[in-house]
């Protein structure tokens, strides 16, 4: 089974283990959108596991609960519902030393998780965590082989996304064309990393989707070499 998603951002402020009371959560609201007072509510809360369990590494562990209103058009006992609430739970991962915060789930789940609780005035005294820009010029030289690339702004033409998949890419016409016209959102190499070859669709803003079953320690350190090709970060509390 593939390791799955991993969301990197940078963290400039965390809260630090405490003897007591180690859970932070957003204040709860309705949905977006509802007028209905019955309606589950919405938040994000993080809670720290305590000192050395679960962590992994130079990475400490916690929980987060992300619930967040979704537009759905069906039929429940017979009532009609236009709106559910989606709540996930995943594992993230921190480093104060590096100052690296690693959400263990889709890209989508992590962005929303981290904008609420960065924008919340009941946690963004907490927390400063900023989304970041992985630099593919400096991963495509490292990389075995790229067998994939989306590219995205497309100048010159009225096709605004395309992609380019095969063996050794990069040595392609094409796609040297596509890289000059575009920009690269979506990259999917085959890197030397730890002693194994491992498969990672990695994305423009942070993320990386382990393609195979790798181990966990292996997985986050290989987000530390993608924070160390950071082009720009973003400020997330704006």
């Amino acid at each position: 089974m593939p390791s799955g998603t991993f969301v990197l951002f940078s963290l400039h402020r965390f809260p630090e283990r405490r003897a007591r009371n180690n859970s932070y959560k957003t204040e709860e609201r309705r949905p977006r959108g509802s007028v209905d007072d019955r309606s589950d509510p919405v938040y994000t809360s993080i809670s720290l596991s305590p000192a050395g369990e679960h962590a992994v590494a130079d990475f400490g562990h916690a929980v987060a609960v992300h619930r967040k209103g979704v537009r759905i058009e069906g039929w429940w006992h017979g009532n009609q519902i236009t709106q559910v609430v989606q709540q996930r739970r995943f594992d993230i991962y921190f480093d104060h030393q590096r100052a690296l915060f690693v959400a263990h789930v889709e890209k989508e789940i992590a962005l929303s998780a981290v904008r609420d609780l960065v924008r919340d005035d009941e946690t963004r005294e907490h927390f400063d965590l900023r989304p970041i820009e992985v630099d593919f010029r400096q991963i495509i030289p490292r990389a075995l082989n790229v067998i994939g690339s989306w590219f995205k702004d497309m100048t010159y033409t009225n096709v605004r996304t395309e992609a380019a998949f095969g063996d050794h890419i990069t040595r392609d016409a094409e796609f040297m064309r596509m890289s000059q016209l575009g920009n690269h959102s979506n990259l999917t190499v085959v890197m030397d990393f730890r002693g194994q070859q491992m498969k990672v669709n990695i994305s423009r803003i942070g993320s990386a989707y382990f393609m195979a079953d790798y181990p966990l320690e292996d997985c986050l350190e290989f987000m530390v070499m993608l924070h160390g090709f950071r082009i720009q970060e973003q400020a997330n509390n704006q």
